[in-house]
């Protein structure tokens, strides 16, 4: 081999080895100090957590854990109820498409981040209670958004752990290309189509982890094609609705790890419109009620039922508060559900 030859093989080599240097540092900072870069909505949440941890003091965190519906619905800063030095500090841990088994992970991520809230409240989302499907079907598409100990803490509701962790390892070989998106998200979004960009997700977050609906009002046309693509996806399961086994376990394994850690805790349903609550049969209501005050007396925590709260004016589609709407339904929830929880729990 000649020495041009040469020096092109280690150039080649060391090329390689750079890039393969590269891979492991993103996925170093994927796994620790940069969560945001893969599940942007929790890990924007967590350094905003974080931050409000640190500064309280001795005020009482409140952390609410939920879906869509608490993440454009729930806006803390309209509570009204942090008035003194010992008021509770409630944060907005909502997050898109997240059921039963998305706020188990969340919350155990959080504690294990080194956050420990005195209370959590978790939405019950009634269309999402009849999920059944195990960790594999609920993170299909969204499996780049956990890290290798997120494997750990879903793997108790794992059809094949080993398989899952092998999926999720084959997606993280070559971290530069699997994270292109939301990377660019993060560093320069406008160099991508408007349906790639997400940025919105923490752009329109605010201080407490409201994201509001984007509009602040929607004509009765747009409402009505919203509310329908919802029944389209809801109807079906509230018609038939059963809680799964699954859904029932994860309900109760939060419940046991607050009871373990000494947080108090508490369910809340979100406000609905009157089609959606239309689209569960007495009959079905009937079984949500019972099942909620089964598991509320069997942990000694509050159940609060806010799903008529709101007029349908107030929804973009049935079950999403435009930002008016959010603001008012804060105010009574502010009112009604924080002036009794977690005092009482004290």
């Amino acid at each position: 081999m000649t020495a041009r030859n040469r020096k092109a093989v280690q150039s080649i080599g060391v090329a390689a080895l750079a890039f393969a240097l590269g891979q492991l540092a993103l996925n170093l900072a994927l796994e620790t100090v940069r969560p945001e870069w893969r599940d942007p909505e929790y890990g924007w949440r967590l350094k905003a957590v974080r931050a409000l941890d640190a500064s309280r003091g001795d005020r009482p965190l409140v952390l609410a854990f939920g879906s869509s519906r608490t993440q454009m619905g729930l806006t803390p800063n309209d509570f009204g109820t942090e008035r003194g030095e010992h008021s509770p500090l409630i944060y907005n841990f909502g997050q898109a498409g997240g059921g039963p088994i998305q706020m188990a992970l969340n919350l155990r991520r959080v504690l294990d981040a080194g956050v420990k809230p005195d209370a959590v409240m978790i939405e019950i989302m009634p269309a999402t209670l009849t999920y059944g499907g195990t960790t594999e079907t609920f993170f299909h598409e969204t499996i780049l958004r956990l890290n290798g100990t997120d494997l750990g803490r879903l793997s108790p509701y794992c059809q094949s752990p080993s398989d899952f962790r092998n999926r999720w390892l084959a997606q993280r070989i070559l971290p530069l290309h699997s994270f292109r998106f939301m990377l660019l998200n993060h560093w320069q979004p406008t160099l991508l189509p408007w349906q790639r960009r997400i940025d919105f997700q923490w752009r329109l977050m605010d201080s407490r982890g409201w994201s509001r609906f984007p509009f602040e009002a929607i004509d009765d046309s747009m409402r009505a094609d919203q509310t329908n693509r919802a029944r389209e996806q809801y109807e079906g399961p509230l018609q038939n609705f059963a809680v799964s086994a699954i859904s029932d376990r994860i309900l109760r394994d939060i419940a046991e790890l607050c009871r373990r850690e000494e947080i108090a805790l508490a369910f809340y349903l979100m406000p609905e419109g009157t089609p959606f609550r239309e689209w569960m049969s007495p009959a079905g209501r009937e079984k949500l009620d019972a099942y909620l005050s089964k598991l509320g007396n069997e942990f000694e925590m509050p159940v609060f039922d806010a799903s008529t709260w709101m007029p349908d004016e107030s929804f973009a589609d049935g079950h999403h508060l435009l930002p008016s709407g959010a603001r008012a339904f804060s105010g009574r929830f502010g009112r009604e559900v924080m002036s009794q929880f977690p005092r009482e729990q004290k």
